[in-house]
């Protein structure tokens, strides 16, 4: 039962604006990519979908429109700094970005530096842009970017949704919560967690060389199988005991949505959870101890410690966590990698009369092992993005000859 210290939320609502303080965690992604002395940008997520598109550039931009009316989380504005940071709703809607020949394949990092040509301001908007690439003789590319101060996945697929309604002629959902992921997590009345970070080894071995950066690539992964969660986290720590005999901490995003049940949001609603994979541990025992931990809502589970977060400067925290040319070589791996799972997803969701959905892959974040797990119409990937200290002397190729052997069947 919550404790009697527990929040009471208001009950779900259409909203047709947002004005609230910033919680840790929009904080803490708000922050990334400030300091000008860190080697980081801003933290986006980008959902890449191609597709035969006959829609002119016009229809595109009403729906954007129709569905940003409809949800206020596309629209935010960041104001203040520190304790006195907050959201209001009163920013321009998403743009639409045409890129006219492209020739990216949409299967690695390379050549993808065109998605981030114009930026995305979270104090003066907008915070959200829609991408239209068509490709000469090649399928469309279809983009949506937004800050992950902004959206979760799960919320930019709401958006996405909302915005194929629209194209499709119905009614939109909208959004009936305006609170945060904290007050979420705070309502619950959770306490107690064993989700912890702890010593922990690099996914492939310590950092090599002096390359700073990232790389990301795309890797088919068949036909969805029994536990694919599990024995992904599995054979990642696999690979990771190749070189350490210290238990792998395999970070997944939880979507706290489930603690509220019919909640609709573009926003933040994850939490992550911490396994750890000892040598020999399999995709059973991962998801035994992540089952459990789900059970007790730990991922529900907020320690008031966190708000010491939003007394610093924005700039200043970006410092203290983001890599620089001075620690990007020496600092310890705080997870051995993380797994986000977005789970089954239907093209049909994501296709309307003049563009269907035929492939799907979302970005990693970059600045550590980072991998996302999709599975559109039967056919499961993964986006994985390695540090290039990681990478380096051929570890992402045999990184993902492992990953391939291991799903083969």
């Amino acid at each position: 039962m919550p404790s009697a210290q527990s929040e009471i939320l208001p009950a779900l609502a259409p909203i047709t604006q947002i004005a609230r303080p910033l919680s840790t965690v929009e904080y803490y992604h708000s922050c990334v990519g400030r300091h000008p002395r860190t080697l980081e940008v801003q933290r986006e997520i980008f959902f890449v979908f191609e597709g035969e598109n006959d829609l002119p550039p016009e229809r595109w931009q009403q729906a954007l429109d129709l569905a940003a009316a409809a949800n206020p989380g596309t629209r935010l504005r960041l104001q203040g700094e520190r304790r006195r940071a907050r959201w209001s709703s009163d920013g321009p809607p998403p743009r639409l970005r045409v890129v006219e020949a492209c020739h990216w394949d949409a299967r690695s990092s390379q050549g993808a530096e065109f998605l981030r040509a114009t930026p995305l301001s979270l104090e003066d908007g907008p915070s959200v842009e829609l991408i239209l690439a068509p490709r000469a003789g090649l399928s469309t590319l279809l983009v949506l970017r937004t800050p992950h101060a902004i959206m979760d996945g799960l919320g930019a697929m709401h958006f996405l949704q909302e915005m194929f309604r629209a194209l499709r002629g119905e009614r939109l959902l909208g959004s009936n919560a305006g609170y945060s992921d904290v007050e979420l997590m705070r309502s619950t009345g959770a306490r107690e967690s064993t989700s912890k970070h702890f010593r922990t080894c690099w996914l492939t071995g310590a950092p090599q060389g002096t390359e700073q950066g990232d790389d990301w690539r795309r890797i088919a992964l068949g036909r969805p199988q029994k536990s694919q969660l599990g024995k992904l986290a599995a054979a990642f720590a696999e690979f990771a005991h190749r070189h350490s005999d210290l238990p792998a901490l395999i970070a997944v995003p939880a979507s706290l949505r489930r603690h509220a049940p019919g909640l609709l949001s573009t926003g933040n609603f994850s939490n992550m959870m911490l396994v750890p994979l000892a040598k020999g541990d399999g995709a059973d025992a991962f998801r035994t101890r992540l089952e459990a931990m789900l059970a007790q809502r730990m991922d529900a589970v907020y320690p008031p410690i966190l708000e010491a977060v939003r007394y610093l400067p924005l700039s200043w925290l970006d410092h203290l966590v983001s890599r620089t040319p001075r620690n990007y070589r020496k600092r310890r791996p705080m997870e051995t990698v993380v797994i986000s799972n977005l789970g089954r997803i239907d093209s049909a969701d994501y296709s309307a009369p003049g563009f269907r959905a035929a492939s799907l892959c979302v970005l990693p974040l970059a600045g550590s092992a980072f991998a996302i797990l999709t599975c559109m119409d039967g056919q499961t990937e993964i986006t994985l993005n390695l540090p290039r200290v990681l990478s380096s002397g051929g570890r992402f190729d045999a990184l993902e000859a492992h990953l391939r052997e291991r799903f083969a069947d």
